[in-house]
């Protein structure tokens, strides 16, 4: 929500429309009010928060967006684009000849310690890309030098950290301040983001087979985490993880549902090292086969393994003098002042300036900020230096708390009543390879703005910042001229009409799978906890060990060990604190983190509007530790009653907005599966232990929602017979055991073939559905009970033999669906 100031008459209109951006700004800026300035901030946090990128699970948001942007002028955007451009070019043929020809060591150029010393020079990345750019992608620090210059403080193209989160900067901002958006012209980000859509779409085929790119990313769920989530559901590919592919006839297959698919193009969010377990590190994340899948051609690596020699800053101080040799051009934007110790001279000028400049070891990365350390300390790590100096490299750090943190470019008479910051951009910019005009190169008109009180430049420009704390901002690059605002635009020719929703990776169906059951399982859970809770408000000594039972059950529903009966538990022994403790595996708390983990790691399938649900959700996190202390009733009843309705209320958004296809699915055979297996349970609990007591029939009937239904067939009667034909057999009752076996007939008929030539055969998961409900088929629920409506043993043994069918079901689906166990079997589409 944002308030409005537009102007009201005509000669206010041309008022405004007289003042520069910077005044018009200032001009805003001054119309808010304090209350009105935190409302807006808060909403800008608000935006972030929503999308989920802001903060890791379990803690608070690491990032602030701050409502005043930083204002470029198109003049000196200018300057910066043709800097950028000429250094992304000469970056990538510095990388091609550095993994090829090597002339730039034969010529002395670069000093060949400076390359063979350096961690981040890959052997296996010789001759890896061909004649194909290096370096499709680049994103580039850039900050001012002492005398006000803009420099490039170094480079950043392994992992392009960022790119999400000015998308996600610019898209807050659009939603909260729009009259502000309206006010100030300026480029817009889309058009940048399409290239790189259709730079991932395109891949090294030009042919007509179906296209999958994606995002390769770790498997923390942290904030680095989200920004990809955020940035793959934007451009409309996968985000993978390295187990998720599988290198196959010299080339790499994302594994789906409908069988392994050819992977095109990939944007790696994995350090070099990690990404390829077969010529890099054994022990890492990614995929074997990387590497062979890129020389081959068969996979486009927007930042390939390798570029990471360009993030250690070992080629700053040779960079002028290999933009003469390869590009005949003096190179046009400044780098930060760097020197390699390896030179006499070099070394000496940083002996006797070390306060200003930061020391970085080539064999092992380490960074130190010479400043900060003591005299003890740098005289130990000059002694270290010294007996290897080939092997560092300084830079100098930037006197960047000196600059306003309103305008990065302009300087206004209102700058000097703006706090001083440490502040940095990040730019991003693409090359590419045109058959027609050559290599063409395109900076994204805007940055991430990063700013500092604590005036450490370093920590704003290393990649592994961007999971500390830190304040942003959003640079708009002032223009006249429109441009695009959405990747959405309309067909310049016919488009072939498709139902088809796009490849489901099996890890997705996975996740989706285990969040419908642990969803379920919470739900569950939660209202047992609310029907014992008002046993528990009962002196009868009988209506106290009912209470038991139910808590019982509420602790065996995670996967407690404890097999004791609960006859033999009081309500004193299974206290709430266990089951509210966040040290406790098996408590309530676990549950909703686990919920929370799937949902988290499928976070580009769920629109905004259920993110916000799981937002909600995440939120009663905090409160557990508060309950667990000092837990009281109603306290607890009306967290549980909140828990209750956000959770049920993301499988009603869900069901809203998913199409019917195998994500949905697959998500719903979770809940089915859970809340049969669960009442199975329930009901054993109740009922095969001892005879049950009319209070915890009755509280059974309510927390299944169940007790009108009830009351509408035997009004007051309590039955057992009538409770367990309700809650077991009959399969027209929505939280029934028999309504959840129906239902996942219907949805096995349904999954994706594992093999050609099945026909209409049922697979092994359809056929375990069918004999779920062949067992409770016309089953007498009379005949489980004797005259004095006393549980026999079959009941027992039926609920048994349920469990294990459930079981081997979820068994099945996962060595069929995500595990992809039988690799030999020919794989259908769906």
């Amino acid at each position: 929500m944002s308030v409005s100031v537009t102007p009201h008459n005509l000669a206010e209109q041309q008022h405004w429309q007289q003042l520069k951006p910077w005044q018009h700004l200032q001009h805003w800026w001054q119309q808010q009010s304090p209350a009105r300035l935190q409302q807006l901030q808060d909403e800008l946090q608000h935006q972030l928060r929503e999308n989920g990128t802001a903060f890791s699970p379990g803690q608070q948001p690491q990032r602030q967006l701050d409502l005043m942007p930083w204002l470029i002028s198109e003049p000196q955007w200018l300057q910066l684009e043709s800097g950028l451009s000429q250094r992304h070019q000469l970056l990538n043929a510095i990388l091609h000849d550095l993994y090829g020809p090597q002339q730039l060591l034969q010529h002395a150029i670069i000093p060949p310690e400076v390359i063979f010393l350096n961690k981040d020079y890959l052997l296996p990345c010789v001759n890896l890309t061909g004649k194909q750019p290096w370096l499709p992608m680049l994103a580039t620090d850039i900050g001012r030098n002492s005398a006000g210059n803009f420099c490039a403080w170094g480079d950043n193209s392994r992992l392009p950290a960022g790119l999400g989160y000015v998308l996600e900067h610019r898209l807050a901002f659009n939603n909260t301040t729009g009259e502000l958006n309206a006010g100030i012209k300026k480029s817009q980000l889309a058009g940048f983001f399409r290239r790189l859509q259709q730079l991932l779409q395109q891949g090294y085929h030009g042919d007509n087979r179906q296209k999958t790119a994606g995002i390769l990313t770790h498997h923390k769920r942290d904030a680095a985490y989200f920004e990809h989530a955020f940035l793959a559901n934007y451009l409309d590919i996968a985000l993978v993880h390295g187990a998720d592919l599988m290198f196959k006839d010299g080339q790499l297959w994302l594994k789906t549902l409908s069988g392994l698919q050819p992977l095109q193009s990939l944007l790696r969010y994995l350090p070099d090292s990690s990404c390829d377990s077969l010529e890099l590190d054994a022990a890492g994340s990614g995929s074997a086969g990387l590497l062979q899948s890129i020389r081959q051609q068969q996979l486009l690596c927007v930042n390939p393994p390798g570029t990471a020699l360009l993030d250690s800053g070992a080629l700053l101080p040779f960079l002028a003098p290999c933009c003469e040799f390869l590009l005949q051009q003096p190179l046009l934007l400044p780098t930060v002042a760097a020197l390699w110790c390896g030179d006499k001279q070099d070394l000496a000028q940083l002996q006797a300036n070390q306060q200003q400049y930061c020391l970085q070891h080539l064999l092992s990365g380490k960074q130190w900020l010479l400043p900060q350390l003591n005299v003890a300390e740098r005289a130990a790590l000059w002694q270290q230096l010294l007996l290897q100096p080939a092997a560092y490299i300084a830079r100098q750090l930037l006197p960047l708390s000196t600059l306003p943190v309103n305008s990065l470019a302009d300087s206004s008479p209102a700058d000097a009543q703006l706090p001083q910051q440490t502040g940095v951009l990040r730019l991003f910019s693409l090359l590419e390879n045109q058959a027609e005009t050559g290599i063409e190169v395109h900076v994204m008109p805007g940055a991430l703005g990063r700013v500092s009180a604590n005036g450490n430049a370093l920590q704003l420009t290393d990649s592994a910042g961007f999971n500390q704390a830190f304040k942003a901002k959003d640079v708009w690059v002032l223009a006249d001229k429109a441009h695009a605002v959405s990747l959405l635009q309309s067909a310049k020719q016919q488009v072939t009409l498709s139902r088809h929703s796009g490849l489901l990776p099996s890890r997705v169906a996975d996740h989706l799978f285990w969040l419908g059951r642990y969803n379920e399982r919470l739900n569950l859970i939660c209202r047992a906890l609310r029907a014992a809770l008002t046993l528990l408000s009962s002196s009868e000594p009988a209506t106290q060990q009912d209470a038991a039972c139910l808590l019982h059950f509420c602790l065996q529903a995670n996967g407690s060990g404890d097999s004791a009966a609960p006859a033999k538990i009081t309500a004193a022994q299974v206290t709430l604190e266990s089951l509210f403790n966040t040290a406790n595996p098996h408590g309530v708390a676990a549950v909703l983190q686990n919920l929370l983990f799937n949902a988290q790691s499928v976070r580009e399938y769920f629109s905004e509007d259920t993110w916000y649900v799981l937002d909600k959700l995440q939120t009663a996190v905090y409160q557990w530790p508060a309950l667990s202390a000092q837990p009281q009733m109603a306290t607890l009843q009306r967290t549980l009653d909140e828990v209750v309705l956000l959770q049920t209320a993301i499988y009603g958004l869900n069901n809203e907005t998913m199409s019917r296809t195998q994500t949905l699915r697959f998500m719903d055979l979770g809940q089915h599966l859970e809340r049969a297996l669960q009442t199975c349970s329930l009901l054993q609990a109740v009922f095969t232990h001892r005879p049950p007591g009319d209070a915890l029939l009755e509280a059974l009937l309510r927390l299944a929602d169940t007790l009108l239904t009830y009351r509408r067939r035997y009004q007051a009667e309590l039955y057992a017979p009538a409770i367990i034909d309700l809650l077991l057999l009959d399969d027209s009752t929505p939280r029934s055991v028999g309504y959840q076996c129906a239902s996942l007939l219907r949805q096995t008929e349904k999954l994706p073939a594992l093999q050609a030539g099945v026909g209409l055969k049922p697979g092994r998961e359809q056929r375990l559905a069918m004999e779920l409900v062949a067992l409770l088929h016309q089953l007498d629920p009379q005949q489980l009970f004797d005259s004095q409506q006393h549980a026999k043993p079959d009941l027992s043994l039926l609920l048994h033999q349920l469990q294990q069918l459930l079981r081997q079901l979820s068994d099945s689906i996962t060595q069929s669906y995500f595990n992809h166990a039988d690799l030999s079997s020919q794989w259908q589409s769906f």
